[in-house]
């Protein structure tokens, strides 16, 4: 109940001085699908702080198609997620941009299949990545990266390598006119489980909206969806 109360208070803290401030914010939300999630939905806003740092909040819900906790498989149920989204700009020209990323997510899964699973209910999940953005036009970014995800249960008896680190290239495309952009992106990659074994491959695609207001500057990359 501690973590939860934490959260929440982090997220009200950045909603306020979002509103405060002057500086562009972007706001925006995605569908998708996975070779674990029958649908994925997710929504973001994110506050530009300073001309290197951004930070906001991601909410994400998901109705499971394949789950493995407690070394069970789950195929009925669904995920929650709600965290912080950190965005550091390491380098920029005319025609990139590279950034440094970092979600890190509270995970509440409704294991409609399992119940008994009771400590399963509960986690968090990291998802720092590296994400460089190519210019290709005045509308059109090329998106490439990668993001190395790490997911712990919480619970009586916690497993803190329930999903060791696993590499996920990501790439995807983004259209922007004016203060919107739509973007398409994938991911892809192995993933581990929690005695180290090899998972299934993993396979993630999205369609998002973004939109942009506040004081100009550079837009923000599509990396939190």
């Amino acid at each position: 109940m501690e973590l939860k109360k934490k959260i929440v208070i982090a997220l009200f803290l950045i909603g306020i001085g979002a509103l405060d401030a002057k500086s562009q914010s972007v706001a925006g939300l995605s569908i998708g699908i996975s070779n674990n999630d029958k649908h994925i939905e997710t929504v973001w806003f994110q506050h530009q702080l300073t001309n290197r740092f951004s930070a906001g909040v991601q909410v994400r819900y998901s109705q499971i198609k394949y789950r493995f906790v407690d070394a069970i498989a789950i195929s009925d149920g669904s995920t929650a997620f709600g965290g912080l989204v950190l965005g550091f700009k390491l380098k920029e020209t005319d025609n990139f941009r590279l950034n440094f990323n970092l979600t890190s997510s509270y995970r509440y899964l409704s294991n409609d299949e399992n119940p008994d699973l009771a400590e399963s209910t509960n986690g968090l999940e990291l998802d720092p990545n590296m994400l460089l953005d190519l210019k290709l036009s005045e509308k059109l970014k090329l998106h490439t990266g990668a993001m190395l995800r790490t997911a712990i249960q919480f619970g009586e008896t916690p497993i803190l390598d329930e999903q060791m680190p696993s590499a996920i290239i990501l790439a995807g495309l983004s259209y922007t006119v004016n203060n919107h952009s739509i973007a398409l992106r994938t991911y892809t990659g192995p993933m581990n489980g929690a005695t180290g074994d090899t998972m299934k491959y993993f396979n993630q695609i999205s369609l998002g909206y973004q939109f942009s207001f506040g004081q100009p500057s550079s837009p923000f990359s599509f990396f939190n969806f």
